[in-house]
């Protein structure tokens, strides 16, 4: 059941505009050196349906290359630390955010792998290791639910998501 104060119930998400360029530089920055990088959107549900998201958290991460492909691992941890500055804050993820280095997907390793379990989180990938100025048009857009990740259509982008300036 998708109460309103839970990220299931939420209809709308505002980031703050500083939160989208501190998570783009990081995963930008990865993928100058030909790596994939991961950052988190936290904040608040702030009324009926409406989150707001307006930290970011980028944690100690390791990338790595090999001719399987790439991977981008967090620590157990640096997971932990990353909680515990949640709760003291009392912040709750909203979205994890990552780079691929061509088109933006959700593969099977994304699936399997997501910091973001809560019914009704984001999963945004980024394409081209973020080298173009971020943009919602751009990007691939999950949400988490009770079966699993299901891609947001690209005509829904806009209602579920709106960036808004500091």
């Amino acid at each position: 059941m998708n109460t309103p104060f839970t990220l299931a119930g939420v209809e709308k998400v505002f980031v703050h505009r500083s939160v989208v360029d501190a998570v783009h530089a990081h995963l930008r920055d990865a993928g100058a050196h030909g790596c994939e990088a991961v950052a988190f959107w936290a904040g608040e549900i702030t009324n009926v349906g409406t989150a707001v998201a307006h930290s970011a958290f980028v944690p100690r991460q390791i990338s790595a290359r090999s001719d399987s492909g790439l991977l981008v691992s967090i620590s157990g941890e640096d997971l932990f630390h990353m909680n515990v500055q949640l709760h003291q804050n009392n912040l709750q993820l909203i979205a994890q955010i990552h780079s691929h280095p061509g088109s933006a997907y959700h593969s099977e390793t994304d699936d399997e792998l997501a910091v973001m379990t809560q019914v009704g989180g984001l999963s945004i990938v980024v394409p081209d290791f973020a080298q173009d100025d971020f943009g919602l048009g751009s990007v691939a857009i999950y949400r988490r639910t009770q079966e699993g990740w299901m891609k947001v259509p690209p005509a829904k982008i806009r209602n579920l998501i709106e960036i808004v300036e500091d």
